[in-house]
């Protein structure tokens, strides 16, 4: 678990704006709060790692309040929004944390490598939020999320990793895809090189690197969130168009939650209308039972927890729960626990699971009654002995196989 540290100014000095000094008394005031800066161990690379804490007067230790994360754009640090997002949490109520993820997503950053949508980046952020769970009263159904630019990026992208932890979030006129950024070359471009570490078409590994930094990527994670993906028609710095092409990604899943929202305008942020959007929603209490997730990591989603087979490529995983069927269609996924206790499970006598996977793969089904056995007699999906839960082996397939749960 993260916990916050102080350094001092000697230390903070280059370290966290690169060529600029910043100490405490740096932090903007915002009326009505206290801003203060806190230093979070990265659970990524032991590193300490700033952001700035947003406590309204009005809170009270003993009230669950909301959370808002703001995200900082493209070029910029964890400073940039402290007053606007600082003012606008004041005016909701809400707690806010605004991280530093690495900083500026530039060239010339020590550590351009860590920026960019890394895996550094984003469990930077998961880390602030552990952070400020710990150590203050969050209403866990009521945490949101905005930026604008690079913050939009960060927004889309945190919520598509980790949709089960938002209640919503707004996105303004995000980098949605970096292939297609890169490909306007403009002042833009030679940054995507350096966090990506090359020019699309260099290698596997590159390519890799674009896709996993990419919200388009992981479009399909966010069908269950209230997002509000909104970009101006006449944006000079990213084409309208590659916000078009992410979000119809979402046609796979017409269910979907989230919106487009299109306005007269350029590269430009509304950051109080997204907020005042967000605020009537809350949490779902009950689990979606319909998942199209994408993943370039083992990591959780709701209730299913995924193995990749091969973490240097892309893994799918849809599941569906419908009537007395779960059906797993998964690519690159070696094994999956599925905690099915809040799903609602049939009364029956038992379930049909119907699988397709490239890989063989091992499904551990928890909150399945105890007497709960599998029924494949050709052998090809056998439950594994001695195991705490209903654990199940089943072979690699082509097609779509199903077999019976009962108990």
């Amino acid at each position: 678990m993260t916990t916050p540290r102080t350094l001092a100014s000697a230390l903070i000095a280059g370290m966290v704006l690169m060529t600029t000094t910043v100490q405490a008394a740096d932090v903007p005031a915002v009326p009505g709060a206290t801003a203060t800066e806190v230093q979070i161990r990265s659970s990524m690379d032991d590193s300490l790692q700033p952001a700035v804490m947003v406590v309204p007067d009005g809170y009270d230790p003993s009230t669950p309040t909301p959370l808002l994360i703001g995200m900082h754009t493209w070029s910029s640090h964890y400073l940039q929004m402290v007053v606007e997002y600082g003012q606008l949490a004041v005016q909701h109520g809400w707690l806010a944390i605004l991280p530093h993820f690495r900083g500026p997503n530039k060239a010339n950053n020590p550590e351009p490598l860590k920026a960019g949508g890394s895996l550094y980046m984003q469990h930077d952020i998961i880390d602030a939020y552990d952070w400020v769970v710990e150590n203050h009263n969050v209403d866990l159904d009521r945490v949101y999320a905005t930026g604008g630019s690079g913050g939009g990026h960060a927004t889309l992208l945190m919520v598509a990793k980790y949709p089960h932890l938002f209640a919503a979030a707004a996105a303004w006129c995000p980098v949605t895809d970096f292939k297609d950024w890169w490909s306007v070359q403009n002042g833009y471009a030679k940054d995507v090189v350096a966090v990506t570490g090359g020019e699309p078409g260099d290698s596997p590994a590159i390519d890799f690197e674009y896709a996993r930094r990419s919200p388009r990527t992981f479009m399909t994670n966010l069908a269950n969130v209230p997002v509000m993906f909104a970009h101006g028609d006449r944006d000079g710095t990213i084409p309208t168009q590659q916000s078009w092409d992410t979000f119809r990604r979402l046609l796979e899943v017409p269910t979907h939650e989230t919106f487009f929202y299109s306005f007269a305008g350029g590269h430009v942020s509304r950051a109080a209308y997204g907020l005042d959007w967000c605020q009537d929603f809350t949490r779902s209490a009950k689990p979606p039972t319909n998942l199209r997730l994408v993943t370039d990591e083992s990591k959780s989603y709701y209730w299913a927890d995924l193995r990749m087979a091969d973490e240097t490529r892309m893994a799918t995983c849809d599941l569906r729960l419908a009537d007395d069927v779960l059906t797993i269609l998964s690519e690159n996924i070696a094994g999956a626990t599925l905690n099915v206790t809040e799903l609602p499970i049939p009364d029956g006598d038992g379930l049909s699971l119907a699988a397709r996977n490239d890989e063989p793969l091992t499904i551990t089904l928890l909150g399945l009654p105890e007497a709960a056995k599998v029924q494949c007699p050709e052998g090809w999906a056998k439950a594994v002995e001695g195991a705490d839960a209903l654990t199940i082996e089943i072979e690699a397939t082509v097609e779509a196989r199903s077999f019976r749960i009962a108990w």
